[in-house]
């Protein structure tokens, strides 16, 4: 949202994500790109958010990330078969309930894991001001702008981080079309550093990502949430759709106030990928906040 916290008030987040990953693709003839990814990945996050001033927020998010086998091969191989949307060669190719994270290019091997690993991720400092508030009665949205900073804090031969420094920026923007209807829209811009364990690629330095939802409130504490997002690919041209796509994925999601004390509010959403092999098969996310 592009609403920032209220001066001198502080915003607990705690989240769990986990994705579910299978990717198994190579460079026909050549070879010179095979990968070989069956994964899960967990992430706890604690997201401090503090209003410094009327307009403006600072906030930090610590992540603590775990690399696994996972639980959810099973489940996510008969909802795939349910809805027609699997991926047979990647995941007959992998089977079930194993953890393997292989990245070779030109015969050599960039990332060659088959432990297990976890622990803290990188910390990211952020900075979000809003700029305009809508008109409840016109056409002018809500409106910020936020700024962000990743430490190289996760250990980056686990690949629980890069190992560099990034940076980020980006537009919010919202807009209640009723009182049952919220629109809202973002983009943003990653300027990242190459990770060593990549040297031997050339990297873009920037990737964007966007996303577009809406939310509709069924009651004043419950509401439903869908939304789109997308990124583009930070890798050179391939000849693989793992490394060659943009990433798109749709959500959908429920999020609840509660009675007693509207400034605590949980939220659940699942996320499934447009493009099987530059995104997470399927994601599940549920989180908790409270407003002190």
């Amino acid at each position: 949202k592009a609403d920032v916290v209220e001066l001198r008030k502080l915003d607990i987040n705690a989240y769990y994500t986990v994705s579910n990953i299978t990717v198994s693709c190579f460079t026909p003839v050549s070879s010179l790109y095979n990968i070989n990814i069956d994964a899960e990945v967990s992430r706890i996050t604690l997201d401090l958010r503090y209003g410094i001033c009327e307009n403006a927020e600072v906030g930090i998010e610590v992540p603590y990330l775990s690399l696994s086998r996972g639980y959810m091969d099973q489940f996510v191989e008969d909802f795939e078969d349910t809805i027609g949307a699997t991926t047979p060669r990647s995941r007959l190719r992998q089977g079930s309930n194993n953890f393997n994270y292989s990245f070779i290019y030109n015969n050599k091997n960039l990332i060659k894991r088959n432990n297990a690993s976890d622990g803290l991720g990188d910390i990211v400092l952020k900075a979000k001001y809003q700029a305009l508030e809508e008109d409840r009665y016109g056409l002018l949205p809500n409106v910020s702008f936020r700024a962000a900073l990743k430490l190289p804090t996760g250990e980056k031969r686990s690949l629980l981080g890069s190992g560099e420094i990034d940076y980020g920026f980006g537009l919010l923007l919202d807009k209640a079309f009723s009182d049952k209807i919220i629109g809202y829209a973002g983009c943003n811009l990653a300027i990242i550093e190459k990770p060593d364990f990549f040297s031997e690629l050339n990297l873009k330095r920037n990737i964007v990502s966007g996303i577009l939802g809406v939310e509709y409130l069924l009651t004043q504490r419950f509401s439903l949430l869908a939304q789109v997002t997308g990124n583009t690919t930070p890798y050179p041209s391939s000849g693989t759709n793992a490394l060659d796509e943009s990433a798109i994925d749709a959500g959908l999601g429920i999020s609840y106030i509660w009675k007693e004390k509207r400034n605590v509010s949980w939220n659940f959403a699942f996320t499934e990928n447009f493009n099987s092999a530059s995104s997470p098969d399927v994601t599940f996310n549920t989180g908790w906040r409270v407003g002190f």
